[in-house]
Formats: structure tokens, sequence, C-alpha cells
């Protein structure tokens, strides 16, 4: 094994540390991505991307949901300021999973460092990261964790845009939900052996589901519920389980 558990300075504090690890790691996410980024290649040739845009927006974006809803905005004719407002506030949390993250790092990490972590962190990256065992994260880790699902998510866009024509309908048609899937994947391991990661996800799920069907919020931006119903999840778990007596501990 390679430098998974390291320690920070003198005060011994395990870190996740090692690329190869990050990859490893990682790997489980990267081959998950791959239906819905199929999925993906296939709505931007269907919205009259070329090859290379596609290729940039996956590349420089990278971020499913939000490319599903700017590609669904594109056909329908929507203006360049809207489409850049809904996929941003729709992004808005992943501040929430940075500023989260972000108290995890090593210390002495660069502001380059930093930027790079944040910029290629993803809803899937975010919940590993965050189940791992050691307090601190290194930003090697991190890289190879994020760095995988990128290259899968850039490599199945293309794969989707060039495979269209050899592909059943069918099969083209129910890629869209593999991304939600993967995520369960992620989510159930950890609920199953953690009582407050349970009760948070569970207070999420309410939360968005009573967001969803109560008229009153009938038109809400996406995003917006997104990022309420996190914030609202966020706050009972740290009512419920603050961290300060475990760490002082």
């Amino acid at each position: 094994m390679d430098a998974v558990k390291a320690t920070a300075d003198s005060n011994n504090v395990p870190v996740a540390a090692g690329f190869g690890y990050g990859l490893r790691t990682g790997t489980p996410i990267a081959v998950g991505y791959i239906p819905s980024a199929v999925a993906c290649g296939i709505l931007c040739k269907t919205a009259g991307l070329t090859a290379f845009e596609s290729l940039f927006m996956s590349l420089v974006v990278f971020a499913g949901a939000s490319q599903f809803v700017a590609l669904n905005l594109i056909m329908i004719g929507s203006s360049f300021p809207e489409i850049v407002l809904a996929t941003a506030v729709l992004n808005m949390r992943h501040i929430m999973m940075s500023s989260s993250l972000a108290r995890r790092l090593v210390p002495g990490i660069g502001a380059l460092k930093k930027s790079w972590i944040c910029f290629e962190l993803t809803d899937e990256s975010f919940s590993v990261a965050s189940m791992q065992k050691e307090p601190l994260l290194a930003p090697e880790f991190m890289f190879g964790l994020n760095i995988v699902g990128h290259v899968s998510w850039v490599s199945g866009t293309l794969l989707g845009y060039y495979g269209t024509s050899v592909m059943p309908q069918n099969l083209q048609d129910s890629m869209g939900i593999a991304l939600y899937a993967l995520f369960l994947g992620l989510l159930m391991p950890s609920v199953r052996k953690s009582r407050p990661a349970l009760v948070v996800a569970a207070a999420g799920m309410a939360a968005s589901a009573l967001i969803k069907w109560t008229p009153y919020f009938t038109g809400l931006n996406r995003g917006i519920a997104i990022m309420t119903a996190t914030g609202i999840a966020a706050l009972i778990g740290a009512l419920l389980f603050p961290l300060s007596k475990k760490r002082s501990a």
C-alpha cells in the first residue's frame, strides 16, 4: 500500500494520501459516470453542438445535471444569459461542498491547488472524500480521486457523441438515470454504518420532497431548491450531531 495513512506534521493525524490511492478510490465513480456521460454526448449531438463544443463543455463545465439542463435550454432556444444563470444557480451547492471539504484538507495547501480540487469536485467525489476514515485529505489523493472521474466523463461524452448511430434507442433513453443510481450506490454503504449519515440523508430527501410537492414552491428554480434542501439537512445534522466534542476528545 502507498501512503494511505500518512500523518500530518507532528500531530500524528491520519491523512488519506497518495495519488494512486485516489485513483483507485475514484475508479468506481469513473465507471459509474460512463452511462450518464454517454447520454450527455447523445444529447449534445441532438442539441446541434459540434464534437469540439461537446468536448469543451464536458471538460470545462464538468457538471452532469447542469450540462443536461443547459442542453435542454439550448434545444428550446433560451438565451445565453438564461442558460448561464440557470446552470450557475444549479451549481451553487458546490460552494457549500467546497467549503466543507476545505476544512479537511491538510494545512498549508496553496490557493491554486485548492481551486483545482474544488473545480473538479462533483457530488460523487465529495461523497467519497467525506466518507474517508482519515480526518485529513492530502491534495494528491484528491487529484487522483477527481481526475479519473473527469477523464471518464469527457471520454464518455465523446463516445456518446460518435456512438449514437450504433446504439439502440431504448439503451440511449435509459442512460439518463445512471447518475442517480451511482449516487445511491455511494450513499447506501455510508447510511448503513452511520446513524448521523442516515438522519442527514433522510432529512435532505424529506426537505427536497416537501419543496417539490408543496404548491407554494411551484416554479422555484431547481438549483435554489437543491441548495435549500441541502442547507436544511446540513443544519439538522449540525444540531443533532455536533462534531466539536468528538474532535476534542
